[in-house]
C-alpha cells in the first residue's frame, strides 16, 4: 500500500488496517441513514436511474421528480455536471441484481424516498467518503502523525463535519473531494518513485472531479500547477507531466461528448439551461456558473455563527491554519500550500455567488470540498505538535461530532429561512418538542432502526424516539476504541515527544 520511509514509526500492520479500518467504520455509519431525496439530489439520481433504466440522458419520464433540471426545446436533462450520475450508475445497477430493485417508476408524483436512493448514495457518496477519510490518513501518516493521530484525523473528517451528512446525500461535494485528495496524494509522494501510470491516473482524478463539480475547476488547475512546478524543479521527469495530461484528457472528452449528446455544444452545460425561473435568474447562457464579484460581508457568516458557519458545523477546523502555516514551515509545500490554495479558492467561489447559502442544508454546504483540505492542515498540527495538540483535537471533534450527528438526525436538509436552525428546528426534535406544522416528514430521518424495527420505534414517546440512535454511537464507539487498540502501542500522535 505504501513505502516503508512514507511512513516513520508505522508497522506494516499499521499501514494496512489504520486506513482500511477508518474507511469501514465510516461506511457502516453512513449506512445507518436513509434520507429524503431534494431538488438537488434528485436531479443527480433520475440521471443515473435514466441511463440504467432506459439507456438515455433525457430525463423527460422524470420531470416531476425535481426542480433542479434543465430543458432544451420540449426535452429535459440534468442541470447537473454528469460526473456523479455517471458514477452511480454502478451502484445502482449492483443494486438492482442483489437485491431486486425494479426501475424506478415513471409518470408518479415526486418520491421522497425511493429504495434505489439508499443503495445508490451508499454507493457513490458514502464510499467516496470513506475512500477520501482512507487517504487523509495515508496523507497524514506521510506528513509525520502516528496511525492513531492518522486515524483521529481521518474519522474527524467523515464523522465531525458537515461531510457526515453529504455521505449520506447525492451531492457532488464528496465524490469530488475524493476524487481530488486521491490525485493530491498522487503527486505529492516525498522520496518517493512515482511510476507513469500513477501520474496518468492523477490526472484522471484531477479532472473527473471537475466532471462531478465545475466549481472545483480551480482545485483541479492547482493540482497541474504542482506537476508542472516538479517538472520545472526537477522533481519529476517531464513524462510524468505528459501522462497527467493524458490522464486528465480521457474525463475531458466524457464531458464534452455529453454536453454535445445533451445541448448540441461540446462547451455548453446544463446550468445555462435551467427551466426554473428561480435558478434562470442566477445561471444564464452568458454566465452558466452565476458568479458575479465576491460580496465580502458574506466572510463572517461563512467562517462563524450558528447558521452556515464553517467553524460552529466543524471546530475542528480551527487547527487548519497553523496546520498549514507548520507543514509549509517543515518544506511539506506540495500538502500546505496545495491545501491553503484549495480552500481559498472554495472560498472564494462561495462569496461570489448569489446563491452563497447553499439551500436547504447542513452548515457551509457550498464550502464543503474544503473539508478535507482544512484536515490536512489539521493532520500538521497534530504531526508536529504531538500529545499536546491531541487533547483540544479530540474536543474539538467531539464537538462537531455531536452536531452534525444532531443534524444527520433529523433529516440533514434544514431549510435556508432558518437563522438558527439547531435551536428553532434540530434540538426541538430531538427534546420531543412539537414538530412544526410546516416540517415535511417525520421528527427523525429514517434509519435502519426505525426501518427494520418500525414498529419498536413507533411505540416510543415523542420525547425518546432518540433512542434509535444509541445502538449507531455505541457501535461506533466500540470500532473506535477497537481500532485504536490494535494499533502500535506505545504510538506518538505525530513526530514530536
Amino acid at each position: 500500500m505504501a513505502d516503508r520511509e512514507e511512513f516513520p514509526g508505522w508497522s506494516a500492520r499499521d499501514r494496512v488496517l489504520a486506513p482500511v479500518g477508518v474507511a469501514l467504520i465510516l461506511l457502516a455509519s453512513f449506512a445507518f441513514f436513509w434520507h429524503a431525496r431534494d431538488w438537488n439530489s434528485a436531479s443527480r439520481l433520475m440521471l443515473a436511474y435514466a441511463l440504467v433504466d432506459q439507456g438515455t440522458i433525457r430525463l423527460d419520464d422524470y420531470r416531476v421528480q425535481t426542480n433542479d433540471i434543465a430543458r432544451i426545446d420540449d426535452r429535459y436533462y440534468t442541470d447537473k455536471q454528469p460526473g456523479y450520475s455517471l458514477v452511480a450508475t454502478i451502484p445502482y445497477a449492483i443494486a438492482k441484481v442483489a437485491v431486486g430493485l425494479p426501475d424506478h417508476p415513471i409518470g408518479e408524483p415526486a418520491l421522497r424516498h425511493w429504495p434505489g436512493d439508499y443503495w445508490t448514495t451508499l454507493g457513490t457518496a458514502g464510499l467516496a467518503t470513506a475512500i477520501g477519510a482512507a487517504v487523509l490518513v495515508v496523507l497524514a501518516g506521510r506528513v509525520g502523525c502516528g496511525p492513531r493521530g492518522a486515524v483521529l484525523v481521518g474519522l474527524a473528517y467523515g464523522l465531525a463535519t458537515p461531510a457526515y451528512a453529504y455521505a449520506t446525500m447525492s451531492y457532488g461535494h464528496q465524490l469530488a473531494a475524493a476524487c481530488l485528495l486521491g490525485s493530491l496524494a498522487l503527486i505529492d509522494r516525498p522520496g518517493a518513485r512515482r511510476p507513469l501510470w500513477g501520474m496518468a491516473l492523477a490526472g484522471w482524478l484531477a479532472s473527473y472531479a471537475s466532471v462531478v463539480e465545475l466549481s472545483v475547476g480551480p482545485i483541479s488547475a492547482i493540482l497541474a500547477g504542482v506537476v508542472l512546478a516538479k517538472v520545472l524543479g526537477k522533481a519529476m521527469p517531464i513524462k510524468g507531466l505528459g501522462m497527467f495530461a493524458v490522464g486528465a484528457l480521457g474525463p475531458t472528452l466524457i464531458l464534452m461528448g455529453y454536453n454535445l449528446l445533451a445541448f448540441g455544444s461540446p462547451l455548453d452545460i446544463g446550468y445555462a439551461h435551467h427551466a426554473t425561473e428561480q435558478f434562470a435568474q442566477v445561471h444564464s447562457e452568458d454566465n452558466p456558473l452565476g458568479l458575479r464579484s465576491p460580496d465580502w460581508s458574506l466572510t463572517a457568516p461563512l467562517l462563524w455563527g450558528r447558521y452556515r458557519g464553517l467553524f460552529f458545523y466543524a471546530p475542528i477546523l480551527m487547527l487548519a491554519v497553523p496546520g498549514w502555516i507548520a507543514l509549509m514551515a517543515r518544506r511539506r509545500w506540495g500538502l500546505g500550500l496545495v491545501a491553503m490554495l484549495a480552500s481559498v479558492a472554495v472560498f472564494l467561489i462561495n462569496v461570489s455567488y448569489p446563491e452563497w447559502t447553499g439551500g436547504w442544508s447542513t452548515g457551509p454546504r457550498l464550502l464543503v470540498p474544503l473539508l478535507p483540505f482544512g484536515m490536512i492542515g489539521v493532520a500538521g498540527v497534530l504531526a508536529v505538535g504531538g500529545r499536546w495538540a491531541l487533547i483540544p483535537a479530540i474536543l474539538l471533534a467531539l464537538g462537531g461530532g455531536v452536531l452534525i450527528l444532531l443534524f444527520q438526525g433529523v433529516g440533514a436538509q434544514l431549510p435556508q429561512d432558518l437563522t438558527d436552525p439547531t435551536t428553532q428546528i434540530v434540538l426541538p426534535h430531538w427534546l420531543g418538542e412539537p414538530v412544526a406544522p410546516w416540517w415535511i416528514g417525520g421528527r427523525f430521518t429514517r434509519t435502519i432502526v426505525s426501518e427494520g424495527w418500525p414498529a419498536w420505534v413507533s411505540r416510543l414517546d415523542a420525547e425518546r424516539q432518540w433512542l434509535q440512535f444509541v445502538p449507531l454511537v455505541a457501535g461506533q464507539v466500540v470500532a473506535i476504541l477497537g481500532l485504536m487498540a490494535v494499533l502500535s502501542r506505545g504510538d506518538r500522535l505525530g513526530s514530536t515527544p
